[in-house]
């Protein structure tokens, strides 16, 4: 045999792989464009935020940044410009684009978190987290359906839908990527028990208020005679940050600074004390009810394994190309071939084990609903007459003081009432105005420092973690339309409070 020769057999096997391995690279645009996306697009095409509210004269101004931010994101942020434009409507006193707006979010929402191929392919793992259409976490998908809720109450004598909206969000609860959980919000059977109130189904409202006691018994069930809902939320939304080699873990912390700790609701000379129900954060740092530390590392581990992998199979083939050309040489054919197999077969898998390594992009999604509160409170009354009646929110310290108070949003259905208000505001504090008596009436019921707030908290601390505060935020009026958030990297001690720049 001649050098030439066995040059030329010696190198057989390189050349097979190598020529195989361009062929795997040619096909590899199939790991990164699949048929959910393909359908994606198309679904982006047929339809915008803009279509969805029409001629700008028909929605308030205060909305129009929301549809120029849909028209610049597309179907990737629909669901998250959608949630915040919705919660922005609510704000605005329109409950019937807000309505639009949260039910649009809904269906988006169920195209992946329901049980379909579709929806498996959108939580496989050959897609950026950080690149899929947001759908939001369990508990940002939860509270859609929990607005839902409360934009269908609006108006509508029959409450069936703003019931079967709670059941979604407590759907919504329960479900992660690729694990089912038991859903313990506790908000959710609250109000669709006092709805069958309303709708006089007080056998149903029973039912409705035992799965309330049974998750958060400190909670006081309303009076089957109670036709307002009153709530308050509190605080801001929790905020969401990456760590991990890949940037795959998904952590959670407190944003908000605890400033406030209790809320009062006033109607002439009646003075109610609100009761935690809901905590925001503990709903997205839990499942099920359990803390978890972080998410997502499942990923990182897949692709972890996938580089080790295609670093061992390539060292298999060089060493095995080596043994092949020394067999050739020494005139052992049948072990070159052997040895010339086995790096061919080092080689495809070296550039397959690659292949899925560089597809699989685990980096966890840190954009977030950052107009979410981070607690509710709630309580019920009794009142004769709905028309007309104002009910003012204070929002007061721990030590009892009143920090401020604000005329709450009202709207009807029927014979009952919600009575909504925010600590923040979602767009301006000009659409929230000040109560010029709720301050009065606290003090001539309960003093300055009133006690029976302090007793109040006192009692919420035993059903929920007492908020310690994140970093101060000075909030007056957080622009309207937060750019989506990019993966940060927190302080390496993650316990104490991290520099997390979160985009109001």
């Amino acid at each position: 045999m001649t050098p030439s020769t066995a040059n030329s057999k010696t190198h057989r096997p390189f050349i097979r792989a190598t020529t195989l391995g361009l062929a795997l690279l040619i096909g590899a645009p199939s790991y990164a464009i699949t048929e959910a996306e393909e359908a994606a697009a198309a679904a982006a095409a047929s339809g915008n935020m803009a279509q969805l509210l029409g001629d700008e004269k028909d929605y308030p101004a205060g909305l129009r940044v929301f549809v120029t931010q849909d028209a610049q994101d597309g179907l990737r942020n629909r669901v998250l410009n959608d949630s915040l434009a919705g919660l922005a409507a609510f704000e605005l006193s329109q409950p019937k684009i807000a309505q639009r707006l949260f039910a649009d979010s809904r269906e988006l929402i169920e195209t992946i978190y329901a049980d379909s191929p579709s929806a498996e392919e959108a939580r496989s793992k050959f897609t950026p987290d950080a690149t899929k259409d947001f759908k939001g976490d369990p508990y940002e998908r939860a509270m859609v359906g929990y607005y839902l809720s409360l934009a269908d109450f609006v108006g509508n004598t029959d409450l069936d839908n703003s019931r079967a909206d709670l059941k979604f969000a407590e759907n919504q609860d329960t479900m992660s990527a690729n694990e089912k959980y038991q859903s313990d919000m506790a908000i959710m059977p609250y109000i669709r028990g006092w709805l069958y109130n309303c709708s006089n189904q007080p056998t149903r409202a029973v039912d409705e208020f035992a799965s309330v006691s049974k998750a958060k018994p400190k909670i006081n069930i309303p009076a089957r005679k109670n036709n307002v809902l009153l709530i308050a939320e509190v605080g801001v939304a929790p905020g969401k940050f990456s760590t991990g080699k890949y940037h795959e873990e998904l952590r959670y912390k407190r944003m908000d600074d605890a400033a406030v700790r209790g809320v009062t609701f006033v109607n002439h000379k009646t003075l109610l004390v609100g009761q935690q129900i809901e905590d925001v954060y503990w709903q997205a740092s839990t499942r099920g009810g359990s803390a978890v530390d972080k998410v997502l590392a499942g990923k990182a581990s897949f692709k972890q394994t996938s580089e080790n992998i295609s670093s061992g199979a390539a060292a298999v083939a060089d060493v095995s190309n080596a043994l092949s050309i020394g067999s050739t040489l020494s005139g052992d054919n049948r072990a070159a071939e052997q040895f010339g197999n086995l790096a061919l077969f080092g080689s495809l898998l070296s550039i397959g084990s690659g292949l899925v390594a560089n597809a699989t992009k685990p980096e966890a999604d840190t954009r977030a609903w950052t107009s979410l509160p981070d607690r509710i409170y709630v309580t019920t009354a009794f009142i004769e007459k709905l028309d007309g009646a104002q009910w003012s929110a204070g929002f007061h310290s721990v030590d009892g003081s009143l920090i401020k108070a604000v005329n709450m949003k009202t709207f009807t259905a029927g014979a009952c009432m919600v009575a909504w208000s925010r600590q923040y505001p979602v767009l301006s504090a000009a659409n929230w105005t000040s109560s010029t008596t709720h301050s009065a009436e606290v003090i001539a019921q309960c003093g300055s420092r009133c006690g029976l707030v302090v007793q109040q908290i006192a009692s919420d601390a035993l059903g929920f973690p007492v908020p310690t505060g994140g970093p101060a935020i000075a909030i007056a009026s957080p622009p309207p339309a937060p750019t989506p958030a990019t993966s940060s990297t927190p302080p390496a001690d993650v316990k104490s409070k991290p520099d997390v720049i979160m985009t109001f």
